[in-house]
């Protein structure tokens, strides 16, 4: 599930040359194709808690990948921007649907204690799978455009099939209690960790996005489509960053290493405002993929010890809803400062005052287990 997600959400980067070129469209125009996905992704994750709970995981991930699968198939048909709009919009039902349950599941059956070690796990094959789609994706679209869709949406179909045969223990059908939604809201740290990770989660999505574009600026004599490297770089050190993630919760509180990756971003968005030398961008951005990934296990083993397992679902959704939140505004922002200022220094500069913002926020209102 982790490496299907990541391939499935991060297939139009990759591509991100050859569909403008098919589409006749500017970087803002592109940029809310690459969103689409989020706007429901982001809305459907408190919804999604609730479907999961009442449908049960192996039913719930089932409609999830029909709608992946669906969601891609679609827009391969015809070269329509409008369609493939479409089709991203219900790949997102499909993406907003897996992911909460599959976190969900993985803090009821993880050992006691190591709740963010595994679910670190996941988010680490997550980032292999957009590190897949940097790799592939453009190879395929060279044979023809309709792969940068077929790809991810022919992916989810063997685990369609796998899910049929998935038997989970009984504890998934126990009667729970949850909170209403009202409480749920009113939980102060899961507005920060929310905030945490929208800065996270919402950072790397934009650089995964972006990052072949941001290189092509800085480096000369390349297209974003022969960068496209650089975007599978860093998201395999995304994916290292978050199991090492995993183990470092062994050592290391969830609470120290949500606050230093926090400090750590802050640094890094504040240089790349700057810094406009090939390699130091390269490293800057392999170091914000690396400081927004490690905290992955950290943040959601803080969620899941927020509130009670009955409620758990519908919280990780809310924490995960203003994740991609982030996600969508930061990657709309920085096509919107490449289109009007021609760079994309200021999307960096917006997003250190965030990340100062949060951490300062954090410091007050996080505690120590």
């Amino acid at each position: 599930m982790g490496l299907n997600l990541g391939l499935t959400i991060m297939s139009i980067p990759p591509a991100l040359v050859d569909l403008m070129a098919l589409y006749g469209v500017s970087y803002t125009r592109i940029s809310v194709l690459m969103s689409a996905l989020f706007w429901t992704h982001a809305l459907l994750q408190v919804p999604a808690g609730m479907i999961g709970d009442r449908f049960g995981v192996a039913r719930t991930l089932i409609m999830s990948l029909t709608f992946m699968a669906v969601g891609n198939l679609v827009p391969a048909a015809v070269p329509s921007l409008n369609l493939a709009i479409l089709g991203r919009v219900l790949t997102g039902i499909g993406t907003g649907l897996s992911f909460v349950i599959v976190m969900k599941f993985v803090a009821l059956y993880a050992p006691q204690g190591r709740i963010g070690t595994y679910q670190s796990f996941y988010g680490g094959f997550f980032s292999l799978g957009s590190m897949l789609a940097y790799l592939v994706i453009p190879r395929v679209v060279a044979v023809g455009w309709q792969w940068a869709y077929l790809m991810p949406g022919l992916s989810s179909l063997p685990l369609v099939a796998m899910l049929f045969g998935l038997r989970l223990p009984l504890k998934s059908s126990a009667v729970s209690f949850p909170l209403p939604l009202g409480k749920i809201l009113c939980i102060r740290e899961g507005w920060v960790l929310g905030f945490y990770q929208a800065l996270s989660w919402g950072a790397m999505i934009t650089l995964g996005n972006w990052i072949p574009s941001l290189l092509a600026d800085v480096w000369t004599g390349f297209n974003a489509t022969q960068l496209a490297w650089g975007g599978a770089l860093a998201m395999l050190v995304s994916g290292l960053g978050r199991l090492l993630g995993g183990v470092m919760l062994l050592r290391v509180t969830p609470l120290h290493i949500a606050h230093g990756s926090i400090v750590l971003l802050c640094g890094v968005f504040l240089a790349l405002f700057f810094v406009s030398t090939p390699a130091l961008v390269l490293i800057l951005v392999l170091l914000a993929a690396w400081f927004a990934s490690v905290n992955f296990g950290a943040i959601f083993h803080l969620v899941s010890r927020a509130t009670s397992t009955d409620s758990l679902a519908t919280l990780l959704g809310f924490v995960v809803l203003l994740a991609n939140l982030g996600a969508i505004l930061y990657t709309l922002m920085f096509g919107w400062f490449k289109d009007v200022t021609g760079s994309f220094s200021g999307g960096f500069a917006v997003l250190f005052v965030l990340s100062l913002t949060a951490f300062m926020l954090g410091r007050v209102t996080l505690k120590k287990e």
